[in-house]
């Protein structure tokens, strides 16, 4: 065997090894620069702050179905947006809002809700923000320590008009001849709380109604005019048929 092959296949080998000690470098780079950046972005979401829009946005939607959560009791707070699938135009509208505050889009999930006698499949459409400490005191100020949902002492200092559009949109629906908010979530109490503030706040004349799970706010017919003149400037195109708009 000559001099020259020898070292001819010593070489190879040398550049085969050194060709995967390069590729194990570069996956192991690869690793850490996703893992980096990773901590980054959520390290700089946890850094985020909110607007004064942003936050009369968030009162009217914790009035409404939006639900915040701690996973942990230590751990930040996180917010739930959800709709049936006939709102997506809504829920589209509120990801493009709070879109720097998310880690995934919205998605659409189905669930089978039975009910005496029958049972039928619910298609609805959320999203989740991530754990964030900007969206504690919204945890702090709506619950209690066993994660039951209230009405705020301070409310009517906190309730915008904004704010109201936002909750009627989330959770309000036309009657014949007035408009109700589906506040069975809350008290009777806390519903004559609420009738107190936005007559009040808003000079809004309201009523409380009871229904199957609880009791509802009525917001009567006499001050339906009243309500679209402060909320019709937040109010989506998608729900102008509350309003009979165009």
């Amino acid at each position: 065997m000559s001099l020259g092959f020898i070292a001819a296949h010593i070489q190879k080998k040398i550049i085969k090894k050194l060709m995967m000690i390069i590729t194990i470098t570069k996956n192991k780079i690869d690793q850490i620069f996703v893992k980096y950046a990773r901590t980054y972005k959520k390290s700089a979401k946890h850094n985020l702050t909110l607007n004064s829009e942003l936050e009369e946005i968030i009162i009217g939607l914790l009035l409404g179905d939006l639900f915040a959560e701690k996973i942990k009791p230590t751990s930040n707070t996180r917010l739930q947006f959800k709709q049936s699938n006939k709102n997506k135009p809504y829920i589209d509208h509120l990801y493009s809002l709070f879109k720097e505050y998310c880690n995934t889009e919205p998605k659409e999930t189905t669930s089978i809700e039975k009910r005496p006698g029958r049972s039928e499949l619910n298609i609805s459409i959320k999203f989740w923000s991530a754990s964030l400490p900007c969206f504690n005191k919204f945890r702090e100020m709506f619950y209690d320590s066993s994660g039951t949902k209230f009405i705020p002492l301070n409310l009517e200092e906190l309730i915008t008009a904004r704010s109201l559009a936002y909750w009627i949109m989330d959770d309000g629906y036309k009657s014949s001849n007035g408009f109700y908010l589906c506040t069975e979530s809350f008290t009777l109490k806390e519903n004559h709380k609420l009738s107190e503030i936005l007559k009040n706040k808003f000079n809004l004349d309201c009523g409380t109604h009871k229904h199957t799970n609880g009791y509802r706010l009525y917001i009567f017919s006499t001050s339906k005019d009243r309500l679209l003149q402060l909320i019709q400037p937040y109010l989506i195109e998608h729900f102008y048929y509350k309003f009979d708009l165009k």
